[in-house]
């Protein structure tokens, strides 16, 4: 019997006896006092031991539910501890750039214009491995597909497919990479990774600079083989030599798939009155960043760059470039590019240049060959009450590009600012008058490359140049986000379009020069 069981029955027996009025006898009286005092006494050991087993089930409870608060807690603290470590190995960011140009050519209004927004992901896997990557959005809005497939009531089936898109946009891969330190003048770097020819390609993002247009060597004409940014998918080495008193060496070796000749299919619906539709398909085989998948060419390219730094804020870098540019199913000729960057900063001041020399070799034999390929330059037809037509053409290659950049800039903050809207809570804000000079030149540009039965029937190239100044304000109010005004000239070859020769300036035929407004922001994050 429990100690609660028997005490519950001593308890009522107590209650009994105190309720007996029956007349007893002294020494009844005493024996029966004495029984009753020992059961009480019994009754409070027993309240006691009672008391005392509540405490321990008690301690029990409270054993078991500190055990679960434990676990909570280090539950809790895991979580937090993930969180942190992934919080401190993955680091996300990004950069972009909008502008508003206004400028002299007739058939181009004023316009904003979303340049780009590009998301990095830096991610430590493991001490000393890292993954790296950049995507980018340019002056790009949405992407919408539609299709839909059903079965027809009379019989068989219908696929309906519509694109929808913004003009001009695009999204790519700019960079992503993995990298394996070994030590610091060894590391391992395999992936899409920047083509190291010239400075501006490997620093690139839009607020890192002073002006709201790419220079004219790497992005306008290019005298690089394909635009910046310029990935490759490849794989090699890079890192760092400390030289003692002579600064650092900082070198990037890489081979990859590279440039090729690639093709652009331009689709023209027209509507004629008084005559029956059109459709007109123009392919533009032209140099072109190497695939990302099966190679076109049975061959690999090389890069490779070497920056001397002196002293902090000096850099001096030769790199060059070699690689074959023709697909397999022509002749096999290659494109090879030496260039020259360099950076010097003097206090305040800052001047900043690069030089490229491109040579592709072989551009005659390779138009020859292009047109025993392709047969027919026109293919024309007509079906259906709609005429078709599709066009054949070799398109911006020259065989040799030259050109520099050289850009001057001085960072000052006027006394007067201070206390202004400019100046309010931020640490070190600067006005930086900014002004770049460029020049490309162009030989043996190929202007009509015509063919007909696999025959070349004609074939004519010209000598352009390029020349563009451009003077610009820049107001940083911290080192990561810029407001850029700057006025831009740009001429070519008199009485020449300026569209022969560039990739973003839509001039009419007789339209050689072009002054231009703009107004820009880039932020980085």
């Amino acid at each position: 019997m429990s100690r609660l069981s028997r005490m519950g029955l001593m308890v009522a027996a107590l209650i009994a006896a105190a309720g007996y009025t029956a007349p007893a006898r002294g020494a009844d009286l005493t024996s029966r006092t004495e029984a009753l005092e020992k059961q009480i006494e019994e009754l409070r050991k027993d309240l006691v031991a009672i008391k005392s087993d509540q405490a321990q089930q008690d301690k029990e409870t409270a054993r078991k539910i500190e055990e679960s608060l434990a676990q909570s807690q280090n539950m809790v603290d895991g979580l937090r501890n993930t969180t942190l470590s992934l919080f401190e190995r993955i680091k996300v960011g990004g950069y972009g750039s909008g502008r508003y140009e206004a400028n002299s050519l007739r058939e181009q209004s004023n316009t904003f214009t979303l340049r780009r927004l590009v998301l990095t992901t830096d991610a430590k896997i493991a001490p000393r491995i890292r993954f790296f990557s950049e995507i980018e959005y340019e002056r790009f809005r949405k992407l919408e597909i539609e299709r839909t497939t059903f079965q027809r009531t009379e019989g068989g089936l219908e696929v309906v497919q519509a694109v929808e898109g913004t003009p001009g946009s695009e999204l790519a891969i700019e960079q992503a990479w993995v990298q394996y330190d070994i030590m610091p003048w060894l590391n391992f770097r395999a992936g899409a990774i920047l083509v190291p020819l010239g400075r501006f390609n490997l620093h690139h993002d839009d607020n890192l600079w002073n002006l709201p247009r790419r220079s004219l060597v790497d992005r306008g004409v290019p005298v690089l083989p394909s635009t910046a940014a310029w990935d490759e998918l490849g794989l090699g080495f890079l890192g760092q030599l400390d030289i003692g008193n002579f600064g650092l060496l900082d070198y990037q070796l890489y081979v990859m798939n590279g440039v090729t000749l690639d093709s652009e299919v331009e689709n023209v619906i027209e509507t004629r009155t008084g005559d029956t539709a059109k459709f007109e398909a123009e392919v533009e085989v032209q140099p072109s960043t190497g695939t990302f998948s099966q190679d076109f060419k049975n061959a690999k390219a090389l890069a490779g760059r070497l920056a001397w730094q002196p002293a902090p804020g000096h850099e001096i870098a030769p790199s060059f470039y070699w690689g074959r540019y023709t697909p397999s199913y022509l002749p096999s000729e290659s494109v090879w590019s030496i260039g020259i960057d360099g950076i010097t900063t003097h206090g305040p001041f800052q001047l900043e240049g690069e030089g490229v020399f491109t040579r592709f070799e072989g551009v005659p034999t390779v138009a020859k060959s292009f047109a025993q390929v392709v047969g027919n330059q026109v293919s024309e037809g007509e079906t259906g009450g709609v005429e078709t037509e599709v066009k054949f053409k070799l398109a911006n290659l020259a065989s040799t590009k030259i050109g520099y950049w050289l850009e001057a800039r001085y960072s000052i903050w006027p006394r007067f600012l201070n206390g202004t809207f400019l100046e309010w809570q931020f640490n070190d804000p600067q006005i930086i008058p900014t002004l770049r000079w460029e020049q490309v030149w162009l030989d043996g540009l190929v202007e009509e490359a015509a063919f007909n039965n696999g025959v070349l029937t004609g074939f004519s190239t010209d000598n352009r140049i390029v020349n563009r100044i451009t003077a610009g304000l820049a107001y940083r109010p911290t080192p990561l986000v810029v407001f850029q005004l700057a006025y831009e000239y740009t001429w070519t070859n008199q009485n020449k379009s300026l569209a022969q020769v560039t990739n973003f300036i839509p001039a009419g035929p007789n339209e050689s020069d072009l002054h231009s407004v703009m107004f820009g922001v880039g932020f980085g994050f």
